[in-house]
């Protein structure tokens, strides 16, 4: 119980260090985020909710492992629109699929946490300047944050409440892993791109992943 507890203070303040750090890159200011963004992210975090909770309705397809259809979801927002944005839609999406999906177990912060992971190296993507390999940056950054939320904080917050049990899942994670990631890939970057044009009648200047092409434009003038 000890750890149970411990792991979600740490990942209480994990949660709190992301959230600083996406404010740091968006330079401490929300004015960014209109009400068109939150609705459209709410809009999302709604989608990522009901698939994620849809999943968990199906049989595992390894062991206790199901496919969580909608976590790509919280990766593409931080793509579109910002690490903060992410964060918010990643936060509003574990809150409420604790409400409306309660576990037997209790709530343990560290899977928002993992979310937020997701959402936070969506927006790394367009960090640099770069517009090039686009799809190589995703699929690179993508698989960096699945192994690290999947393989290894998953499994410690598993860990505190199932104990030595965990590693079984951490067995069938491993198998599915080449399974899925490709998958979740693909959704991310073939959903992207129609909703970048779509995007393109945006302020370009307050969309994340024009923030480079806005920046390029204005300095030639």
């Amino acid at each position: 119980m000890n750890l149970y507890l411990y792991t979600n203070i740490a990942a209480i303040f994990l949660i709190l260090g992301i959230l600083l750090c996406a404010l740091a890159l968006e330079n401490f200011t929300f004015k960014k985020i209109s009400l068109k963004h939150l609705t459209v992210i709410s809009l999302f975090a709604a989608c990522s909710a009901v698939l994620t909770g849809f999943t968990y309705k199906l049989p595992p397809i390894i062991g206790n492992t199901h496919i969580a259809l909608g976590d790509w979801i919280i990766f593409l927002l931080g793509l579109l629109f910002g690490p903060l944005c992410g964060i918010i839609s990643a936060i509003c999406t574990d809150t409420l699929m604790a409400i409306v999906m309660p576990s037997s177990y209790g709530y343990h912060a560290g899977y928002m946490f993992g979310k937020c992971v997701l959402a936070f190296f969506g927006s790394l993507v367009f960090l640099t300047r770069a517009q090039n390999r686009i799809l190589l940056k995703i699929i690179i950054l993508y698989s960096i944050a699945y192994i690290f939320q999947s393989l290894i904080l998953n499994q410690i917050w598993m860990m505190s409440w199932k104990g030595d049990a965990a590693w079984v899942d951490f067995v069938a994670k491993l198998i599915k892993l080449p399974i899925i990631l490709p998958i979740y890939i693909s959704f991310t970057y073939s959903t992207f791109l129609p909703i970048r044009k779509l995007l393109k009648n945006w302020n370009t200047e307050f969309v994340w992943c024009f923030k480079t092409e806005y920046l390029l434009k204005n300095l030639d003038y």
